[in-house]
C-alpha cells in the first residue's frame, strides 16, 4: 500500500503554529470578546483560524491563529456571548445568526448646514442591507 501526497503541500511545507487564545496584555482568556473568526490557507496538521478579539478587561485588541477547539471552548463559556461575532460570512448576536430585515440606499452627502443652499453637489448614494436579529439589534452593511 503506498501512502499519495497531499498535492497542495509540498513536502516542505511549514505548518502554521496555533497561539495561545489569551489577551496579549494580561495574559487571561477570561475577558475575550470574539469578534471574527476566518479560516486561514489550507494547512497540514491541526485545524487552525484567524481569531480577532478584544479583551475586557484592559481594552487590548488582536488577531491571532489559533487552534479551532480553543474557539469552540471560548464561545462555549457561561457569558462569552456579549458581542456581535463574524463567522463564516454570518454575522452573529445573541448566539443566532442575524437575517437580513431590508434593503435602501442611503445618500453619503450631509450638508453642513440646515439653510437650503444649492452649492451644485452631486448626490452620493451607498445601496445598504439591513441585518436584525431575534433581540431587535439592527446593523447596516453596504450591499
Amino acid at each position: 500500500m503506498s501512502l499519495m501526497k497531499n498535492p497542495l503541500f509540498p513536502g516542505d511545507a511549514t505548518r502554521p503554529q496555533a497561539e495561545p487564545l489569551q489577551c496579549p496584555g494580561c495574559r487571561s482568556s477570561d475577558q475575550l470578546d470574539l469578534e471574527a473568526i476566518e479560516s486561514i490557507d489550507p494547512h497540514p496538521g491541526d485545524l487552525l483560524v484567524s481569531v480577532s478579539y478584544t479583551c475586557r478587561g484592559c481594552g487590548a485588541s488582536s488577531t491571532r491563529t489559533v487552534a479551532f477547539q480553543d474557539v469552540a471552548a471560548a464561545l462555549n463559556r457561561k457569558g462569552s456571548g456579549s458581542g456581535l461575532l463574524q463567522f463564516g460570512g454570518q454575522y452573529f448576536h445573541c448566539g443566532e445568526p442575524m437575517q437580513y430585515a431590508q434593503s435602501s440606499a442611503r445618500s453619503v452627502y450631509a450638508p453642513m448646514s440646515t439653510e437650503e443652499v444649492d452649492d451644485g453637489l452631486l448626490d452620493v448614494y451607498l445601496k445598504t442591507r439591513v441585518i436584525q436579529c431575534r433581540c431587535g439589534f439592527r446593523m447596516e452593511l453596504p450591499a
